[in-house]
């Protein structure tokens, strides 16, 4: 299977006319889904998986909003952010009303090869690309 591209044509005057391709998101999967297709594949039963994922997913919650990068080996990277609006003079900065929102950015694991120096990402490489048709 393969990522489907559907083209968009740029709005912003700078921009304007130029095309750009974007991913066209084929569904989900769930947790129960994942735990269903992994007990599936192991020896651990359905429930199982599901209460681990549950379990990590509450722990994950924790060290983030503790302002700690949270690592899972061979998957990637979770740490929060914020988006703020600017202020001209520092004392002037009020939390409540210059923070935005907070995100949560993910960096999948990767690493280097050591012949080419290029950063291969496990998650990203090697995925078949196709034209979306509709």
């Amino acid at each position: 299977m393969a990522i489907k591209i559907k083209l968009y044509q740029h709005k912003r005057k700078d921009l304007q006319g130029k095309w750009y391709g974007r991913a066209v998101k084929a569904g989900e999967v769930t947790t129960k889904d994942l735990a269903r297709i992994i007990s599936h594949n192991n020896s651990v039963t359905e429930s199982d998986v599901h209460a681990v994922i549950i379990a990590l997913v509450k722990e994950m919650k924790n060290h983030l909003r503790e302002g700690q990068t949270v690592v899972l080996d061979d998957f990637g990277r979770f740490h929060l952010t914020v988006q703020s609006d600017m202020v001209e003079k520092k004392e002037d900065f009020d939390l409540r009303k210059h923070i935005r929102r907070v995100l949560c950015k993910f960096t999948p694991s990767g690493h280097r090869n050591p012949f080419n120096r290029k950063l291969e990402r496990p998650f990203c490489d090697d995925v078949d690309i196709e034209r979306w048709k509709y």
